[in-house]
């Protein structure tokens, strides 16, 4: 039996209906600041708003003409132009099979090598471990804790506030011994034969702005 195949590819402006779904997964949900309540025309126009955000960089995995998965950094200005913000999410029917992965593989290669941010952050809730644990393998650290950061299933609930530095302005990092955990991490080389990139014409000038969530 072959391998499923995933196209990792620039967000679309019919991609709406697609992302209202992903987002009103139960997982989904519980891992970011969303609401349930959110419709489908809210989320069409914050589609066309991240579409049209030349700051907003926005990649989906798709799976047989359905979208499995969503990432996006969005590009900081002034003295944090440097400074790339992190949001993913990925659909409870298509957690675990590495599409988590593949997405932070594509805006880290972005980050690096097109856009030549310094830092990536995010931030994620404390109980969230599965992310956790793939942010960690990325080289992203727990910097801080957010107390009561959002209300969620009755109560209050922290986040984390992780990052991870390039490696030119990480002291130490070239240095820095594998350890075996490290080695058995997910590379780019991983991926190659599974990961399609779709070329996109370039977008219009902006003409709004996204709605900000929290990380899976």
């Amino acid at each position: 039996m072959g391998q499923t195949r995933i196209t990792i590819r620039p967000l679309r402006l019919d991609d709406g209906s697609n992302i209202y779904e992903l987002m009103h997964m139960p997982n989904v949900l519980w891992g970011t600041s969303l609401l349930p309540s959110t419709s489908v025309d809210a989320w069409r126009k914050t589609v066309e708003g991240w579409v049209y955000d030349e700051r907003m960089h926005v990649f989906v995995a798709e799976v047989q003409g359905k979208v499995a998965g969503i990432i996006s950094v969005h590009v900081g200005v002034g003295r944090e132009s440097h400074v790339g913000d992190i949001a993913m999410a990925v659909h409870d029917k298509f957690q675990g099979q590495g599409i988590g992965k593949m997405l932070l593989l594509t805006v880290i290669d972005l980050a690096d090598n097109w856009l030549n941010l310094v830092r990536l952050e995010l931030d994620v809730y404390t109980d969230n471990e599965p992310a956790i644990h793939v942010y960690k393998h990325f080289d992203f650290e727990i910097e801080g804790r957010k107390r009561l950061d959002a209300f969620r299933g009755g109560r209050y609930i922290d986040s984390y506030i992780m990052a991870r530095l390039h490696h030119e302005h990480h002291p130490g990092e070239e240095q820095r011994a594998g350890t075996a955990e490290e080695a058995a991490s997910p590379n780019a080389g991983d991926y190659v034969e599974m990961l399609t990139r779709v070329s996109e014409a370039p977008a219009p000038p902006s003409v709004g702005r996204q709605e900000e969530q929290k990380t899976q």
